[in-house]
């Protein structure tokens, strides 16, 4: 039988926690938080409302601390944060997209809400805006999902970006995340993936003004050897406690339907002494501009009893069995209160053993049906249908997730529409 879910309606967040199978997830705003089983989060409720000022995962305190930023991302302090995305031409200057609390007034009172996609994975939205932050990123908005996958078991959680560029010609490469890791706790390694097929290990004191790779950028050296962005990861490393994240991108489009040229750029940024290493996306010919782009990245968290460095990332960051075509959705402006022509993805299972799929559900304005039965065979295939259905004159982004039994489920189809006045 498919497997058929309605979307999941917005919750106002004050206090909530849910119990299922000994998980436990909790959000408070404000002071604006996540614990999981696995994570404990908060967000800045000052001056970026999207930053993350502290994140402690069980495996040890992999980011802390922050300063709060104004609402184009400067500070005259050291600056550890999730937060803001910087963009070439030299990227230690030129452009600038934002991605926090933006045109918000006062600061830091964004609402901040999210779906439960299912009791055991938590969606969290944040809304920016970039209009008073000149010179590049004027008119172009943002919005931003923390999704926390299976917190019960899980070492990771994923971000989804959605960048609407509008009208605006953003002829800019840019940065569409950055994880920071305190170099104070010795996260001095970025190892990836080459062409070659060897694991390569980079100090990130060897690349003081950036290095970039496989295209080169302005102001950043050649990053040698290549990584393979076939791979499509790399790992920031504790070379003494064994501890690290690997970052995961999935592929994506940029506006005018066309494939984004990922790079790896590692960097030490000197301010505050902290590893700057990140994918970059470089610009397409005439820029980005005329609409949505959807960024999404897994972080998976590892010691040395989850994962000891290779070729193999940890299962969670692996490319799974399960694969879907094209990797997200992207609908066009849709008058508020109509639905959209439908979009479809295929889903096949690219592996050699059968996969049981226990549900397929969707978040976010968005609605779905399928023909997947409960049991994928190898090689085989089905198709996942998705209608809009905007409630707001705005970004709207969403998720939908196939729970299987795989070690990387749930498999996530990204969805982004733009919601317009009727």
């Amino acid at each position: 039988m498919p497997h058929d879910a309605q979307p999941l309606g917005f919750v106002t967040l004050a206090t909530i926690t849910l119990l299922a199978a000994a998980t436990i997830v909790a959000q408070t705003p404000p002071p604006r938080t996540v614990t999981t089983n696995n994570f404990y989060l908060a967000w800045d409720t000052g001056a970026d409302a999207e930053a993350i000022t502290t994140l402690r995962w069980l495996g040890g305190p992999n980011l802390t601390g922050s300063n709060n930023v104004d609402t184009c991302g400067n500070s005259t302090n050291d600056v550890e944060y999730f937060g803001n995305s910087e963009a070439p031409p030299d990227p230690q200057s030129g452009g600038l997209v934002l991605v926090g609390g933006g045109t918000v007034t006062p600061p830091g009172t964004l609402p901040w809400r999210g779906p439960f996609a299912l009791p055991e994975n938590l969606e969290v939205k944040v809304g920016s805006s970039s209009a008073n932050c000149p010179p590049a990123s004027v008119g172009i908005d943002v919005q931003t999902v923390y999704r926390f996958l299976d917190p019960r078991n899980s070492n990771r959680f994923a971000v989804q970006r959605v960048f609407d560029f509008k009208g605006v010609v953003f002829p800019f490469d840019f940065r569409p995340y950055i994880p920071r890791l305190s170099l104070a706790g010795g996260f001095t390694e970025v190892l990836y993936p080459t062409p070659a097929g060897t694991l390569e290990t980079m100090n990130v004191y060897n690349c003081p003004s950036g290095c970039t790779g496989p295209q080169s950028a302005p102001g950043a050296a050649p990053l040698s050897p290549l990584w393979d962005p076939l791979q499509g990861w790399y790992a920031i490393h504790n070379p003494t406690t064994l501890q690290g994240v690997v970052v995961r991108r999935v592929a994506s489009l940029d506006p005018q339907g066309h494939l984004t040229v990922p790079q790896l750029w590692i960097d030490n940024d000197q301010g505050s002494n902290t590893n700057a290493s990140s994918f970059l996306l470089i610009s397409p010919s005439g820029g980005f501009n005329g609409g949505l782009l959807t960024e999404v990245e897994t972080f998976c968290f590892y010691d040395s009893t989850i994962w000891t460095p290779s070729l193999l990332p940890p299962p969670e960051c692996r490319i799974p069995q399960i694969s879907l075509f094209p990797w997200s959705l992207t609908f066009a402006a849709q008058a508020v209160g109509t639905s959209s022509a439908p979009l479809a993805a295929t889903v096949k299972n690219v592996g050699a053993t059968s996969v049981a799929i226990a549900k397929i559900v969707v978040s976010g304005e968005f609605s779905q049906t399928n023909d997947c039965p409960a049991s994928l065979a190898p090689a085989a295939q089905c198709t996942i249908t998705v209608v809009f259905t905007p409630t707001g004159a705005a970004i709207q982004s969403g998720t939908v997730s196939i729970i299987d039994a795989l070690g990387s489920s749930p498999q996530s189809l990204a969805l982004a529409g733009l919601g317009a006045a009727p």
